[in-house]
């Protein structure tokens, strides 16, 4: 048996060519190649993944939703409109030209923040209302309350007071902005929601 590799003469059943130590048993023969199938698009992979994490989000946000009393979803509602409300036109003010003439313009609550700086603590105390209902979704009865409690008070802070303003005060209903009558609504409504939750808390039997 002659070693494939350097050609020297093996006696024959040999395992290994006793010059190079090539193994000298029969190699199988090679089959015909398969070619493997192609990967998938990495676009498609990626949508896959985008869309089963939408679907979760929805899933968790009509979970959310389900798990809220109505107060908290009033109060919830309120929040939100509060903090859009701050990017909305808020005052419209005279500003006079040349000392002959006035123009008009309005400003947002983002623009008032820039010189009245506690005019921030509009979106960030409904934040913190938000949160609150977030919160409130998952606690116990007790603590329920307690939150119900905490959104009654940031609610009543300017919500009631200032619609009352808006509707009867005629200089600040002529200067009021469509953003104005939002902030007001919507703490408003987080001051209702918390107290119809509170309400609800008293039909209890124990």
């Amino acid at each position: 048996m002659n070693c494939p590799a350097c050609g020297k003469t093996n006696p024959d059943g040999a395992v290994f060519c006793e010059q190079c130590g090539t193994s000298l048993r029969a190699q199988p023969a090679a089959g015909p190649a398969v070619a493997a199938p192609p990967p998938p698009p990495p676009h498609s992979t990626a949508s896959a993944a985008a869309t089963v994490t939408t679907a979760q989000i929805a899933q968790q946000g009509q979970a959310l939703i389900a798990a809220m009393s109505l107060g908290e979803k009033i109060s919830g509602a309120g929040a939100i409109v509060a903090i859009i409300a701050f990017f909305l036109p808020w005052v419209s003010v005279a500003i006079p030209i040349l000392l002959t003439a006035d123009t008009s313009t309005t400003l947002s609550g983002l623009e008032l923040g820039k010189t009245i700086g506690a005019v921030y603590f509009v979106p960030l105390i409904a934040a913190g209302a938000a949160a609150l209902c977030y919160l409130s979704s998952k606690a116990a009865p007790p603590r329920k309350l307690l939150y119900a409690g905490y959104l009654v008070f940031i609610g009543a802070l300017c919500g009631p007071a200032n619609l009352m303003a808006l509707i009867f005060v005629s200089q600040v209903h002529a200067m009021a902005g469509f953003g104005l009558w939002l902030f007001s609504l919507g703490y408003t409504a987080i001051a209702a929601g918390g107290l119809l939750t509170i309400q609800g808390f008293s039909k209890r039997v124990y």
